[in-house]
């Protein structure tokens, strides 16, 4: 056990900032060139949107909480389908930081969070989504590796 007057350093224990994803060719093991730059749990693009949602909740709560004491009946928010697609796809844009250029066809798409969010509502690029979906929800996301692993 360290004495009191020792630094225990937490260095290596701290999440990176950013990770560059090489993204894979769906189905295959073989990275395709795209990489996508994510932004890590402490990121200020994180941050931000974590604090906007959290702003939306509780802004949602205290108008529900407001109907119960007025005694009037609150109306939820009717949400289809498309409006989940949207918000899911927002969640993940929010967690980008760049990408390296791409191609589709004769369409070179830069990165932007518009321009992610307008791929990324497309139903073929499930795959892609997939790949950084995963990245995200993994267990060691974002952490620095050591010599020793």
């Amino acid at each position: 056990m360290p004495l009191p007057t020792d630094a225990v350093d937490l260095s290596a224990d701290i999440p990176s900032d950013t990770y560059d994803l090489a993204i894979l060719k769906p189905g295959t093991a073989t990275p395709n060139g795209w990489v996508i730059t994510l932004a890590g749990p402490a990121h200020p693009k994180t941050i931000a949107y974590k604090n906007s949602a959290q702003r939306d909740r509780l802004q949602k709560e205290a108008v529900i909480e407001a109907s119960q004491v007025n005694g009037r009946k609150f109306k939820p928010d009717v949400r289809t389908p498309e409006d989940d697609d949207v918000r899911t796809v927002k969640w993940l844009v929010s967690r980008i930081v760049t990408w390296s250029p791409i191609k589709i066809g004769s369409e070179t798409i830069e990165f932007s969070d518009d321009a992610a969010i307008k791929l990324f509502l497309r139903p073929v690029m499930a795959p892609y989504i997939a790949q950084v979906v995963d990245y995200l929800q993994g267990e060691r996301s974002f952490m620095p590796t050591s010599a020793s692993n």
